[in-house]
Parts: C-alpha cells; sequence; structure tokens
C-alpha cells in the first residue's frame, strides 16, 4: 500500500473514531506493523496527530493543523508588541537592516547575516545559537536533506539556491518557511538578544 493512501485511511478513521488504539486503527485500516508507524510518524511530523496515554492505554486522535500554520513568506505578521487583528490578515511587514520582509524571508536573512558575520559557523554551533525548540516540528533550519525529508510533499523550507546558506564546515542549510505570528516570537527574542535589529 502506498503510504499516502496509507495515510488517507487512517486519517479518516481517526476522524470518525478519535481516541482510538493502534490495534483499532490497524483493525479497521489494514494498515498494520512498520507501516502504521510510518503513517503515524508522519501525522506526528506534521502536527495532526494527537496523542494522550503511554503503552497499551495511548489513545490516538487527528486534529487539522489552522491553514495560517501551512502558508509561506507571502504571509506578514504584526511585530511582537502589536495587537493581532482579530479577521483577517495582518499586512504590517518586518524591517531589518534598511528592507522589509515578511515572517519566512525575515528569519532566512538573519541566519544568513548571522553565518556571514561567522563564516567559520558549523551546523553544530549554529543549532546552539538557532536551536530547533524556537521553531517546533521543522526548527528554524535543517541540513537541506533534512530538510527536504521533513518537508514530504510540500516545501516547507526554502530550497532555491540563493536561499540555501553554506556554512563554514561546508554543510548547506535550508531555513524553515512554516512560521505564523505566534510561533515566530521565540525566534525574534533570540534573534534581538543576539544583537540584531528587528522592528
Amino acid at each position: 500500500m502506498k503510504i499516502e493512501t496509507a495515510v488517507k485511511k487512517v486519517v479518516e478513521f481517526l476522524q470518525s473514531n478519535p481516541a482510538s488504539s493502534k490495534e483499532e486503527i490497524g483493525t479497521a485500516t489494514k494498515v498494520k506493523g512498520l507501516e502504521l508507524t510510518n503513517v503515524l510518524k508522519r501525522l506526528r511530523k506534521d502536527g495532526t496527530l494527537v496523542e494522550d496515554g503511554l503503552g497499551a492505554d495511548l489513545k490516538l486522535s487527528f486534529k487539522e493543523v489552522p491553514a495560517e500554520s501551512t502558508e509561506t513568506d507571502e504571509e506578514i505578521t504584526p511585530a511582537e508588541n502589536e495587537v493581532k487583528a482579530s479577521k483577517g490578515r495582518n499586512n504590517q511587514k518586518f524591517k531589518f537592516n534598511g528592507n522589509e520582509y515578511g515572517k519566512g524571508p525575515l528569519v532566512r536573512e538573519v541566519v544568513r547575516e548571522y553565518v556571514a558575520g561567522h563564516p567559520k559557523v558549523t551546523l553544530k554551533q549554529l543549532k546552539e545559537i538557532f536551536p530547533d525548540e524556537l521553531l517546533k516540528r521543522f526548527g528554524i533550519f535543517q541540513e537541506e536533506s533534512v530538510a527536504k525529508t521533513l518537508s514530504g510533499a510540500r516545501d516547507r523550507y526554502f530550497f532555491k539556491d540563493e536561499q540555501l546558506i553554506k556554512l563554514g564546515d561546508k554543510k548547506v542549510i535550508a531555513v524553515c518557511n512554516q512560521l505564523t505570528s505566534d510561533n515566530i516570537q521565540p525566534f525574534l527574542k533570540a534573534a534581538r538578544a543576539l544583537g540584531f535589529k528587528i522592528k
């Protein structure tokens, strides 16, 4: 069975039968063993799998991801201290180094500038500066091959040649574009703590 077909079967079952066990899912969908493990792993990465309990008591449900979390860099966020509009998209941009950026391009530019100022920085060192915890599910950036794996069918990172960033240890990274008004806040705090002036 193709992974997409298996994912669809499991999602449809969980939408109708929330709080199901792995055994119940396997029996109903005929997706079992390693195949089911891979499906659940993918749903976990997408942030659509809700897990409650441990071991034999583990219950699984499916939740839709809000449309905002899947949008890319065209979406704009208000500055940290601004009140968010309750309806519609906020079109305010961030100012950095005299230019205006949406969320994704801003994060990419800050990381690029940090690397330019620290040309010998390694992947490990950069992960200490911008740890994955700053952006749950995807991390602020990943090594290009890891980013492609995490992206799945949809580009969740900036993959164009001119958007990739080469580090001092010759590794190439891709910056994530899955930023929302809320999940960019930890990155902004970290960037400003490093002395980056973002308005």
